[in-house]
């Protein structure tokens, strides 16, 4: 009886947290890269790389990206959970470490919506179970398990590879022989090849509705792997400096360290940290290896992270730029989740059996019941793009200034075919040949002026002297830059008409149209989640409401100042 009890802990683990998250997963997409990853499983797209198409393809099984970040989410806290036995934890606090990694804000937040962390903090477990699973027991299934998952996971993100050092701290427990590595090897490169096989044959099938970087058959695939398109595997950002033109910049890599410290307090909490500082103790001098292999684990998935995010994205806001990088922090936070899983063993055995109930029922209901979390029914950046369109024309050119609303709208353009003739521009990519290309057979019509050295111009007054009758508009994002060059550009709704010539305007008129926008007004700072890219829109909300506020005339149109004030306050 107690076999099929203990042989039930996973799978009855893994269906509770797959019907929260699936109850609680967004309805229409997240921010960042969300939207692009949500269009995946609708229709057949090659996102962009390293085209994650082992995640593309399981979306497009099942259809719902949202729902399978969940599903992934609720897996891999089974795995640290059997992980956690297997290194011979008690049930409760094997648990407890499995509930603090899945109830933590930050995954529980990567668990609603569609993205690739939740695939990666899958397999790198299923992985890490693998190599210590090898290293307690030595039977090469274990190996060829580990060997499998690994190259399924360099597949789905290179960077994947970071993982190696806690890995081999595992590995090194035992040496194959010459067989067994060979076999082993040949897994890890078929898991590698397979997910990029599996994408090779749907080329050949089908074009894709969308491939940015013009991916149309095997001879591309290597390139997609290793993002060329992009930069190199390192590249956190499409956009960035690469890593070495310019000096080495301290402050920045302080900066973003503590990031990563504020992160460590606000997702695993103090009670999670006092048990992984229990948990190195109870390790220490008796599971040295375990201890040697969690603390590389640690080291190894923050650090490269903290070199290349603070160098490479210099020019980016500070607080967006914090919300882009908190994303790579869910994988080193597992390995304080599993040192918590060590430390609640340590205090269970020091403490009362109640006492041990009482926290396994706090780590479990306190998330549960004090910070709920789902976003069924919000859908931030989809009410954001939405109102762009809705302060636009059809034809007009939209100015797009991150890949928030980037994909957003190109998801809105392909699955929700809301976008009505209007032309989305992307000014980062403008010296991006196939996205040139792109733009021209897209938008046929529309006349794409070029500079001296071949790219698009930013040259707005050119772009409306070319395509009479269109307007150009930029998002509120872009205001400065837009101002700096167009001092004379007025609002229109929420966003940002531009002009090289005086134009009537009515300022009341457009403040009135900002505030009562029935898709954006309810969207405040309270309503946000600030480590995550939805800062992005408060920002860009924030600066358009001072905007409009400056151009009201403050006797007439008092109460409306009155009116965005306590907006901004909001904001």
């Amino acid at each position: 009886m107690r076999r099929w009890r203990e042989a039930l802990d996973a799978p009855v683990l893994f269906a509770g947290f797959a019907i929260l998250f699936w109850l609680g997963r967004s309805s229409s997409f997240g921010v960042g890269d969300s939207p692009q990853h949500a269009l995946a499983a609708l229709r057949f797209i090659v996102p962009h790389p390293p085209g994650y198409p082992l995640q593309s393809s399981l979306a497009a099984l099942i259809g719902d990206a949202n729902g399978l970040s969940g599903l992934f989410h609720a897996a891999a806290a089974a795995v640290l959970f059997l992980s956690l036995r297997s290194a011979g934890i008690r049930r409760p606090a094997a648990l407890i470490g499995a509930a603090l990694m899945a109830l933590s804000p930050l995954f529980w937040y990567y668990s609603l919506v569609a993205e690739v962390r939740a695939l990666n903090d899958l397999l790198a477990l299923a992985a890490a179970w693998g190599a210590a699973e090898w290293a307690r027991t030595g039977k090469p299934r274990s190996l060829a398990f580990f060997s499998v998952v690994l190259g399924l996971g360099a597949s789905h993100h290179p960077t994947f590879v970071v993982l190696l050092p806690a890995y081999a701290v595992w590995l090194s427990a035992r040496r194959p022989s010459n067989a067994l590595a060979a076999k082993c090897a040949a897994l890890a490169a078929a898991g590698l090849a397979a997910p990029y096989a599996l994408l090779g044959l749907r080329l050949s099938g089908s074009a894709p509705v969308y491939n940015l970087f013009e991916i149309s058959g095997w001879r591309d695939l290597p390139g997609l792997f290793l993002r060329s398109g992009l930069g190199g595997p390192l590249r956190m950002t499409g956009a960035a400096a690469p890593l070495g033109s310019t000096a080495f910049d301290f402050a920045r890599l302080a900066e973003h360290a503590g990031w990563f410290v504020s992160s460590l307090w606000t997702h695993a909490g103090p009670a999670g940290l006092a048990l992984a500082g229990a948990g190195v103790w109870e390790l220490r001098g008796k599971q040295n290896r375990e201890l040697a292999a969690w603390s590389m684990w640690a080291i190894s998935a923050i650090l490269p992270f903290l070199i290349f995010s603070s160098q490479q994205m210099p020019g980016i806001d500070p607080e967006y730029a914090r919300a882009v990088a908190t994303r790579f922090h869910l994988l080193p936070l597992i390995a304080v989740f599993a040192l918590a899983g060590f430390g609640a063993h340590r205090a269970l055995e020091s403490i009362r059996p109640a006492f041990g109930a009482v926290l396994l029922a706090t780590v479990l209901l306190g998330p549960l019941v004090l910070c709920p979390l789902s976003l069924e029914k919000r859908s931030p950046l989809l009410d954001y793009t939405r109102a762009m369109i809705r302060d636009s024309a059809p034809g007009d050119f939209l100015v797009l200034g991150a890949d928030d609303t980037i994909f957003a709208t190109l998801h809105l353009e392909l699955a929700g075919r809301e976008t009505g003739g209007r032309v989305f521009l992307a000014p980062s990519m403008f010296s991006f040949p196939p996205y040139v290309r792109r733009l021209r057979r897209t938008y046929p019509e529309a006349v794409l002026p070029a500079n001296e050295a071949g790219e698009l111009s930013l040259n707005w007054a050119l772009w409306k002297k070319l395509n009479p009758g269109r307007a150009v508009l930029a998002e509120p994002s872009l205001k400065a830059a837009v101002l700096a060059g167009f001092p004379l550009s007025v609002p229109q709704g929420g966003l940002i008409r531009v002009e090289s010539v005086p134009r009537r305007a009515d300022p009341a008129s457009d403040a009135r149209r900002f505030v009562d926008s029935l898709a954006t007004a309810p969207f405040t700072r309270a309503d946000v989640l600030p480590w995550t890219q939805e800062v992005y829109i408060l920002k860009s909300r924030r600066s358009m409401a001072e905007w409009l506020a400056s151009r009201l005339d403050p006797k007439t149109d008092r109460e409306l100042g009155q009116r965005l004030a306590l907006l901004m306050e909001s904001l």
